[in-house]
């Protein structure tokens, strides 16, 4: 066999053994959600758990997933993949903007589980590890906006576009208002455009 042939099918195998792996990673995270919703709290999501409704080793969930925190930061990517593309930290006002409506409808999509994770202690835990992240994204579109704001006040509008911008502001309109996702998101869109456009007039 020549040198070139042994490449590449080292190549293939290499490739196949990655592809393998991103599918058992899939299957975990799809298991660990579906016991958070199951479970409708965190606490029920053990590696055991995780890896019998997986159907894989414990080994194997912790080979992917060392530790708690990293099992429940995977959920956390898996339902921003579930709720639809697109979604994640908003890097600009303009991307925060495009991206609300299809967050809040897909906040729908896995409802018990975003209820979940706002309403229980681990699961506040699970969203407090993305904080630095969300402060960091949100504080940057308020400098992007605003870039004379002092720093208390660049704070405290962050943290107002973000409250408007999260599950807690979804849950609300839906519990106290019975407004869907499609109508809770058009309300806080809306919301936050006059709020962005406020923040201009600071700068």
């Amino acid at each position: 066999m020549t040198i070139a042939k042994q490449t590449s099918k080292k190549g293939r195998a290499s490739s196949l053994r990655s592809a393998q792996m991103e599918l058992t990673r899939d299957r975990i995270q799809k298991a660990t959600a579906s016991l958070l919703a199951e479970h409708g709290a965190p606490d029920g999501i053990t590696f055991k758990a995780v890896a019998e409704r997986a159907g894989v080793t414990e080994m194997t969930v912790y080979r992917h997933f060392p530790t708690r925190d990293h099992l429940l930061h995977g959920l956390w990517e898996h339902l921003n993949d579930e709720m639809g593309p697109g979604i994640g930290m908003p890097e600009s006002a303009d991307a925060l903007l495009n991206q609300h409506d299809k967050l809040f409808a897909g906040f729908d999509r896995v409802a018990p589980q975003i209820v979940a994770s706002i309403s229980t202690a681990q699961g506040r835990e699970m969203r407090a590890s993305l904080n630095a992240e969300r402060r960091k994204a949100f504080l940057a579109i308020v400098g992007e906006i605003a870039p004379h704001l002092n720093p208390s006040r660049k704070t405290a509008a962050a943290a107002v576009l973000q409250l408007l911008h999260s599950a807690y502001a979804w849950d609300s309109l839906r519990e106290q208002w019975d407004l869907d996702g499609k109508a809770a998101g058009k309300a806080t869109k809306w919301a936050i455009e006059v709020f962005l456009k406020e923040l201009r007039t600071q700068s």
